[in-house]
């Protein structure tokens, strides 16, 4: 019988929770229609904001329905109030290498690097896997006043870095190698 009490009150409390969250976004505005956040390591723009719900529409095109009480339970980043980018970085690692230690080394990097924010974190996923070695995509948040500079050399230094703390890095080989025509 508790169990069926708590379901019943479980399925009363979500939605109230979030219809109070919904109330509370709209006397806080902490985000505005139009605005780009991230949460809980979701990015995109809002697109509407309902009583219970609200809609982001993420970089990819994509929708993402998000309870509104989730805004009261992680971090929220406007990045539009901000002024942030993030920078989407690229790095071949051979399988030699330990990838627990070359996410600590990348990490290690962007905290000692001045013009890189410690929040919103940073975000390393495999992006490819191929023959010998894997893509990994780093995305390091920056104000949009550092952007262009560091986008053209942020990934070569990141690299030199790398390789001086022992990481075998690899670059993807072309399909075809190169060989003479005849005429």
């Amino acid at each position: 019988m508790s169990t069926l009490n708590y379901n019943i009150q479980s399925s009363l409390l979500a939605p109230l929770s979030n219809i109070g969250s919904g109330i509370l976004l709209r006397l806080l505005k902490p985000f505005s229609i139009g605005d780009f956040i991230e949460i809980d390591g979701q990015v995109g723009s809002i697109e509407r904001s309902g009583l219970q719900k609200t809609t982001i529409k993420k970089v990819d095109g994509s929708e993402l329905k998000v309870n509104n009480s989730i805004f009261y339970q992680r971090d929220l980043h406007n990045l539009t109030s901000k002024n942030i980018i993030a920078l989407d970085l690229k790095i071949g690692v051979s399988y030699q290498s330990n990838m627990t230690k070359v996410k600590e080394e990348i990490m290690t990097f962007f905290t000692q690097h001045e013009r890189l924010l410690n929040s919103p974190k940073a975000k390393i996923q495999v992006s490819k896997i191929k023959n010998d070695f894997v893509e990994l995509s780093i995305k390091p948040w920056c104000l949009l006043d550092d952007f262009l500079d560091l986008d053209a050399h942020l990934e070569s230094q990141l690299a030199q870095y790398l390789v001086s703390k022992n990481v075998v890095l690899e670059e993807e080989q072309p399909i075809f190698s190169e060989t003479k025509m005849l005429a």
